[in-house]
């Protein structure tokens, strides 16, 4: 599937993507797209209240979207440090575009993805995209395509098929927004 196609579907309302990441099969959608976000909790059967992430394309993107006071000199050199790659780094919003992901939350996960096509599409996107594990909620998330289509269907409008996704971890996921590093999760990074 090329790149033009996929940024076309994504910039379609309420369309959801399965695409293999850096980590694991994933579901992606623009992130402006509230219908589409609706969706993925759809898809999922995911608790309406737990947040859903952000895949940007680089860290000028963060800028945008975080609290000024969260950009501290010690913050961008961990964001510089991570990414891109598998770690989610949870910062202070400056407003309240992103409300129908966060919940309610003053805060977000955002991450840069280390994976060639991934980063293409968001290169070509002139928006970030929603993000989150390809699975049923409390299901571990799908190892590949087939798996994707035997137990979601047609839910999703489209499923790119990256191949077999071996160690199948997700992302490392630390809190920054009280300028201290906060290790919530522990995945494919070992943090030191």
């Amino acid at each position: 599937m090329d790149i033009t196609s996929v940024v076309k579907l994504l910039n379609t309302k309420s369309k959801v993507i399965a695409i293999k990441t850096d980590t694991v099969y994933g579901l992606i959608c623009n992130a402006y797209d509230k219908s589409a976000v609706d969706k993925i909790y759809d898809i999922k059967a995911r608790d309406k209240n737990k947040p859903i992430s952000l895949f940007v394309k680089n860290i000028d993107e963060v800028k945008k979207i975080v609290s000024k006071d969260n950009l501290t000199k010690r913050n961008l050199y961990i964001m510089e440090k991570y990414w891109p790659g598998a770690v989610t780094i949870i910062l202070k919003k400056n407003d309240d575009t992103f409300n129908h992901l966060t919940k309610g939350m003053s805060s977000i996960g955002i991450r840069i993805p280390d994976d060639d096509f991934l980063l293409k599409i968001l290169g070509t996107c002139d928006f970030p995209l929603a993000e989150t594990s390809c699975n049923l909620s409390n299901e571990e998330p799908y190892r590949n395509a087939d798996e994707i289509k035997e137990k979601l269907g047609d839910k999703v409008d489209l499923i790119i098929d990256g191949g077999e996704v071996v160690e199948n971890v997700a992302s490392t996921v630390i809190s920054l927004e009280a300028n201290e590093m906060i290790i919530l999760r522990e995945g494919s990074v070992k943090l030191v």
